[in-house]
């Protein structure tokens, strides 16, 4: 027996493969094609490359929001990534990358005063599944939201140590259920789908 709860919209229980088919097909964005193309290149990233990846990530749409002091886009911390190019690193750096990128710290100026904001685990997770070429899952709020709804409590901690010793885990536990190991980015947007999914709780 599966530790897994897989549902789909009805909220009834369903098998594993449908509730990837099911979930999958909910993603909505047309960034197929932009995915695609980083993650092939992730051996050979270009400065341009990481811009990429952070408009990406925080969903930039227009010039105007890619510069200072736009909420939720930390771009300081990304053009940062654009001067290091920053590489995957070896297994046993894992750990210290991430939690180095996800501490860095950025300040938002606005004219009632300035805020102090970090990089944070979503974005350093995002930043390592390009560089590694998707060997690595994104874990950001709604693969938490996701976890929790398959396993239930306790809630997924927000920690880089939960990350690599639950959530990575359980990332490969599930490609192998619902038969995606040759394809994780369909488990990438069945698991945003599923987190972000809010028309009816998620009750017992």
């Amino acid at each position: 027996m599966s530790q897994f709860r897989f549902r789909i919209p009805e909220l009834r229980d369903s098998p594993p493969r449908e509730w990837l088919r099911v979930w999958a097909a909910r993603y909505q964005s047309d960034d197929d094609l932009e995915y695609s193309e980083l993650i092939a290149k992730h051996e050979s990233l270009s400065a341009t490359d990481y811009e990429r990846i952070g408009k990406w990530k925080d969903g930039v749409e227009t010039a105007l929001q890619w510069r200072l002091n736009v909420t939720s886009v930390a771009y300081l911390i990304w053009m940062e990534a654009a001067v290091a190019l920053p590489r995957c690193p070896a297994e046993s750096d894992v750990e210290s990358f991430l939690d180095s990128w996800s501490r860095k710290a950025y300040r938002d100026e606005y004219k009632s005063g300035s805020r102090e904001k970090h990089f944070g685990l979503s974005r350093a997770t995002t930043l390592l599944h390009f560089v590694s070429g998707g060997r690595f899952p994104i874990f950001d709020a709604r693969v938490r939201t996701a976890i929790f709804r398959l396993l239930g409590p306790p809630v997924p901690l927000n920690t880089v140590r939960w990350y690599l010793d639950s959530c990575c885990p359980l990332f490969a536990e599930l490609a192998a259920l619902c038969e995606a190991d040759d394809d994780v980015r369909i488990l990438d947007k069945a698991l945003f789908s599923y987190g972000s999914f809010t028309a009816i709780a998620f009750s017992s």
